[in-house]
């Protein structure tokens, strides 16, 4: 069963996208809160996300912008803000439609269903050993088993496959996972990719997939 999140506060819509959707044959998650969205996209899959701007602890704008960091799930945008600057920066941020309110059902419907046949394509999950990631799914599998990473350790993860078999210094995974103004900070990278071996590696203290160049950074091999 198709599995949609709603990101949305106003509990008369929400009642209505649960009625609709759950109608239409979809299986249905519903917050008002960008955070709880964030746990339940690290708890289960989802197909689609249908997102208010409005969050009742979050801009929806950054909450785009965040979740863009590590996944490429097909983001519908329902808003009351109908300038064209907000629909070009939510686009620009990451969405992948933009509906105002208030809209049709069969409008919203219609939509829904381009963005999830559009992400039906087959996507190129990336292997290393036993090891699996799905960078469009945010799926990461062990001998075919879900393994829950947290949000940096999933991105380092991506990272060091995207970069199989090269070095990647303490300073490049700085930059691209936390950002420049955490440079010639290793020992935050050392505590997440101890986290990665106690996660992925069958003996963490010997590793096999994500090997130490001594003083320099890491290599994923395999």
């Amino acid at each position: 069963m198709t599995n949609i999140l709603v990101l949305e506060d106003s509990p008369p819509l929400q009642s209505f996208l649960k009625t609709l959707l759950g109608a239409s044959g979809y299986k249905v998650s519903i917050s008002a809160r960008g955070l709880d969205g964030f746990s339940l996209m690290s708890e289960q899959s989802f197909d689609l996300v249908l997102l208010d701007l409005g969050l009742l602890d979050m801009d929806g704008q950054a909450w785009l912008l965040e979740v863009r960091q590590w996944s490429q799930i097909p983001i519908l945008v329902l808003s009351a803000r109908d300038g064209e600057v907000e629909k070009v920066t939510a686009l620009d941020n990451g969405a992948n439609d933009y509906i105002t309110k208030p809209f049709s059902s069969n409008e919203l419907l219609a939509r829904m269903r381009v963005l999830l046949r559009a992400n039906t394509q087959p996507s190129m999950v990336l292997q290393c050993g036993n090891i699996n990631i799905d960078p469009h799914k945010h799926i990461v599998l062990l001998n075919n088993n879900d393994v829950k990473l947290t949000k940096k350790e999933y991105k380092i993860l991506l990272l060091m496959f995207q970069n199989k078999d090269k070095v990647l210094t303490h300073n490049a995974i700085l930059s691209q996972v936390w950002g420049e103004q955490y440079i010639n900070r290793p020992e935050y990278v050392r505590v997440h990719i101890a986290q990665l071996r106690q996660k992925l590696e069958v003996n963490p203290a010997n590793p096999t997939h994500i090997l130490t160049e001594p003083a320099v950074g890491y290599r994923l091999v395999g």
